[in-house]
């Protein structure tokens, strides 16, 4: 399954780099202005406000506060921040999913998949985060 491009946002550039090269340049001002307004807006609802370390999502009637992680690499933290967007969707029982892909070469993008789009990335290269990969397994958790 190739990635639908025109249900994707391009996502700076300069991210991609970041994760693959082991940054640690997350700051919740970045998370919310490149990722998490992006897909309220591909969503067409909810709101988020910058919170202590993270911020507060409210979807519907369902709000919920999330921390961003602060000590690992950019890889890492955006891992998490696309697991905890995604647990914050399924509260809010939202039946899609957001999703880091790269659909050609160094162009990062963020997507909102159903499930079975999802499952059908799973493991394939254009699916950055969430991974399923063995090789993330091993990336480590913190620069030395």
């Amino acid at each position: 399954m190739a990635v639908d491009l025109s249900r994707t946002w391009v996502i700076e550039n300069e991210w991609y780099w970041r994760i693959t090269e082991g940054a640690q340049t997350l700051t919740v001002e970045a998370a919310l202005r490149d990722f998490v307004q992006p897909l309220l807006k591909a969503l067409k609802q909810g709101e988020a406000r910058a919170a202590d370390g993270g911020f507060e999502l409210a979807l519907g009637e369902y709000a919920t506060t999330i921390a961003l992680t602060q000590t690992a690499t950019d890889r890492i933290a955006l891992n998490h921040l696309v697991g905890d967007l995604n647990r914050a969707l399924s509260l809010a029982k939202i039946v899609q999913a957001f999703a880091l892909v790269v659909p050609r070469r160094y162009e990062l993008r963020g997507a909102v998949l159903d499930e079975s789009e999802l499952a059908a990335l799973a493991g394939k290269p254009e699916l950055l985060m969430p991974s399923s990969r063995p090789s993330w397994k091993q990336m480590p958790a913190q620069t030395p």
